[in-house]
């Protein structure tokens, strides 16, 4: 069953991006772009002032910085949907939650980045195993009792979601005049 899922989404044509994830130099935060402002000091850390990420810390430090930042507000936004003491923030190619046997949590930070209301379709479909733990008859009646129109967010992550699985922000390095994969001259990719 794997693998003809994972057969299916191969199958999927590249759509163009839609959502500018490829931006450089800009963070995503439910659904709305924050420019990405390197202050330099001495401590690599990243935070959000206003509508902009502030990381501080030399150039070589931004891309951790900032990916902790992004573990932190996928952290942050869904803990405000599920108050649950067993979940984890990781970067899956093929999910964007999980329920366990063990009934431990996980989700993509890439959630990070979505609209408020597609997160929360994503913890609330999660939760919803927590009930029921097969996608039987049962579980949609229950998600759709408890999350009227969940589909309207389901479409949205198939429609964007091979662009939020691709993303990897872009952090603008010193510019050495050479093209990197993406295309864009001196940009590097952090490790999430």
């Amino acid at each position: 069953m794997v693998e003809r899922k994972l057969n299916a989404a191969r199958a999927i044509p590249a759509r163009p991006p839609q959502l500018g994830l490829s931006r450089p130099d800009v963070a995503w935060l439910g659904g709305e772009p924050l420019a990405i402002v390197l202050v330099g000091g001495s401590q690599s850390a990243a935070r959000t002032v206003e509508n902009q990420v502030e990381i501080g810390g030399d150039q070589r430090q931004a891309d951790a910085a900032l990916a902790r930042w992004y573990r932190r507000q996928a952290r942050a936004r869904i803990e405000e949907v599920v108050a649950r003491e067993a979940h984890g923030i990781r970067d899956p190619r093929t999910r964007w939650g999980s329920c366990s046997r063990r009934r431990h949590l996980s989700f993509s930070w890439r959630l990070a980045a979505v609209p408020d209301e597609v997160l929360e379709y994503v913890v609330v479909h999660e939760v919803c195993y927590l009930r029921e733990p097969s996608h039987s008859k049962v579980f949609w009646r229950l998600l759709d009792a408890v999350r009227p129109g969940w589909q309207e967010q389901a479409r949205w992550l198939r429609e964007h979601g091979q662009e939020l699985r691709a993303y990897a922000p872009l952090i603008a390095g010193e510019r050495h005049g050479r093209q990197e994969e993406n295309g864009h001259a001196g940009l590097r990719r952090p490790t999430l």
